[in-house]
């Protein structure tokens, strides 16, 4: 019975907590999509347009990533509506992660070991900054750089600039490019924890090594949209080092490289002491039952 009421506690807290953070994350989308920047302009009869701060944002989106020589038009007439309101919903993500790694934060607290307990700012810490820096990177790097890796192909096909893209398309390529890189940019540091509660041996990384720079070079080709292998290789460098740096330190903490040995897998013949693996009801050496 007790087992239950703490159960029904812990949906309360979650259903709290996720109240919050939608009751925040509501407000936040209709400030930055309805709340003049310069209250002046309501005054304006003459014109129903004011600057918000979604529109602000859009403005340096474009300033920032579009290159010369491209031109962003709309394919249809609620275009504008939509993009704005998905950079609506990119911002209030934005401005309302510290709320929500804070409730999270405090749902999982009670269960922590002290232990665990210590390492959760380090980890907060780390994974906050290498977020914010994958962030950068995208936007100031990547994002631009898939427009203009891609100005020789519509030059090879005959298409003379300015080059034409739909506009919703644009925001959504920025978005999704900004957005996966900061999270591969976080990746160490779940390898470090995987590491760490040794979870996984540091030494599994290094017998599979090519074969998951390999894997990281497809999801980094997957993540960076109409980018080119040149935009790939840009992502796929960095996100590997880092990656090493966390295997390195992941190997660190467990003491030097010394890793807990992996138990042996299936079962031993009482008889002959042949190991099956899988296990059997007779064994494939002697015969014997071992049920």
């Amino acid at each position: 019975m007790s087992e239950g009421f703490k159960f029904r506690d812990h949906i309360a807290e979650l259903r709290r907590r996720l109240k919050v953070v939608a009751t925040a994350f509501v407000v936040t989308i209709i400030l930055v999509f309805l709340l003049p920047l310069d209250p002046s302009q309501l005054l304006n009869l003459n014109s129903v347009y004011y600057t918000t701060p979604v529109a602000v944002f859009l403005q340096g989106v474009v300033r920032t990533t579009l290159p010369s020589g491209w031109v962003l038009i709309p394919f249809h007439v609620a275009a504008p509506l939509e993009i704005l309101l998905l950079a609506s919903f990119v911002l209030s993500v934005a401005v309302d992660m510290p709320l929500i790694t804070y409730e999270t934060y405090r749902f999982i607290d009670p269960a922590l070991r002290s232990e665990e307990r210590r390492m959760v700012y380090p980890v907060i810490a780390a994974t906050t900054g290498l977020f914010l820096v994958g962030l950068a990177f995208g936007y100031f790097i990547l994002a631009k750089f898939v427009f203009i890796a891609m100005s020789p192909f519509y030059s090879a096909v005959g298409i003379a600039p300015p080059y034409l893209i739909e506009a919703f398309d644009f925001y959504t390529i920025i978005f999704l490019t900004v957005f996966f890189s900061a999270v591969a940019f976080t990746a160490p540091v779940f390898v470090y924890l995987l590491i760490r509660f040794r979870v996984v041996s540091a030494s599994l990384f290094s017998r599979y090594r090519v074969w998951i720079w390999i894997g990281t070079y497809v999801v980094t080709a997957l993540v960076t949209p109409d980018g080119g292998p040149i935009l790939d290789v840009i992502l796929f460098v960095p996100v590997i080092a880092l990656l090493e740096l966390g295997v390195f330190l992941g190997r660190r903490s467990v003491g030097g490289g010394e890793e807990r040995a992996e138990p042996p897998r299936g079962v031993e013949c009482p008889f002959c002491g042949h190991r099956m693996d899988p296990p059997r009801l007779f064994c494939e050496k002697c015969g014997k039952s071992i049920a």
